[in-house]
């Protein structure tokens, strides 16, 4: 998986500012055997995190499907944690001002009424904005072998609809961000710089 290739793109976070939208599911293996969160992984390496944003679920996992997620700090990291489940999906401008990239790795399912395409479509808008520069950590789709239902409506979306791709979509997070970006779905067609 993306996150496990960390020697592709740590050496690239040398003392850059990074902000990370994770949750539960991002977990490495090391080379040892050892699974640990990504965030943790990163901090060890030397790596400048400043804050984590959270998406639906929260940054550990612990909230229910559809719970408001609040602000607050990571007990274990001690880092920030924004909630991108509360009261924005999409990070601010205040929020990125001092950030000089953003890393998202979160582990889909490849249907898109679960929420985190859509705080990827979000995340994307914001960088785009922003000037900063959005690096995916990308992870294999469970139902990437076929696509199925209707195409969503655009006078239907929402936040458990946002893009106007089937029900199962599949597409990885990564394929689906370069598809939203050469599409130009972000607001004005602003267009993310976006690794993936």
């Amino acid at each position: 998986m993306g996150a496990e290739q960390t020697q592709l793109y740590v050496p690239n976070l040398s003392g850059k500012r990074v902000a990370l939208v994770v949750n539960h599911t991002s977990v490495i293996r090391t080379h040892n055997g050892t699974v640990t969160h990504l965030a943790d992984s990163l901090l060890q390496l030397g790596v400048k995190v400043t804050l984590i944003f959270a998406p639906e679920h929260g940054f550990r996992g612990t909230a229910s499907a559809g719970e408001h997620v609040a602000n607050g700090v990571d007990t274990k990291t001690n880092l920030p944690l924004i909630s991108l489940y509360g009261s924005n999906k999409k990070p601010t401008a205040n929020q990125l001002k001092d950030i000089d990239v953003v890393i998202f790795d979160i582990q889909d399912v490849g249907v898109r009424f679960y929420t985190y395409s859509s705080t990827l479509h979000y995340v994307m808008e914001a960088c785009a904005e922003n000037k900063v520069p959005l690096l995916i950590l990308d992870r294999a789709n469970p139902n990437g072998h076929y696509v199925d239902g209707p195409v969503l409506d655009r006078q239907f979306a929402s936040f458990v609809g946002l893009n106007p791709i089937p029900i199962i979509h599949g597409c990885t997070l990564g394929e689906l961000a370069k598809m939203i970006n050469g599409e130009g779905w972000l607001a004005n067609q602003v267009v993310c710089d976006l690794k993936v």
